[in-house]
């Protein structure tokens, strides 16, 4: 477990010297009480106040401030952040979605085919972003350059004649957004 701001944790050092603070308040009342009230008509003046009660509820007090404490630390878990210098290609696709691509030229049509290829593409890359660009009569970024494979290989399963509206094919402005 890591803390992302553990000068708060510092804070836990005072709750036991407010613990003590308060034995001292509660021991100082009692001996004071006792000074000025007779002790036969201390039970009636001081008969509603339970000592139990306060301290429990102090205590509970010192959990909330240490659990408040804790947690401006942010504790993190499960997690480790590190910063990966990788060096590799940038890959942006550029992939036809108009409705030419639905030709049964090549089976199964020619969309799937440009989406098992892609596929098979970024299976054999290693440490290379990869992004997407969709284009038909305009250009659109669908997933951006990413080392995650997963996500990059589900916008292409995504791919659709119908995500661009406008017909046509574009391809000089894949290019520059590329």
């Amino acid at each position: 477990m890591t803390f992302g701001y553990p000068i708060w944790l510092w804070g836990l050092f005072l709750l036991p010297l407010l613990a003590f603070f308060f034995a001292r308040a509660e021991q100082r009342g009692a001996e004071k009480l006792q000074l000025f009230v007779a002790a036969r008509l201390l039970p009636q003046l001081a008969g509603t106040v339970n000592r139990a009660r306060r301290i429990f509820r102090f205590v509970l007090l010192l959990l909330v401030l240490a659990l408040i404490l804790v947690s401006l630390a942010r504790p993190r878990w499960g997690y480790a952040y590190d910063e990966v210098k990788r060096k590799g290609l940038d890959l942006l696709l550029a992939v036809d979605v108009s409705r030419s691509m639905l030709s049964n030229d090549v089976q199964p049509n020619r969309l799937e085919r440009v989406k098992l290829a892609t596929q098979d593409l970024i299976n054999e890359l290693q440490g290379d972003r990869v992004g997407l660009i969709a284009f038909a009569g305009r250009a659109f970024l669908q997933a951006p350059l990413t080392i995650d494979y997963s996500a990059a290989v589900d916008s292409i399963n995504e791919l659709d004649t119908k995500i661009i509206p406008e017909g046509g094919t574009n391809i000089s402005e894949a290019i520059a957004l590329a």
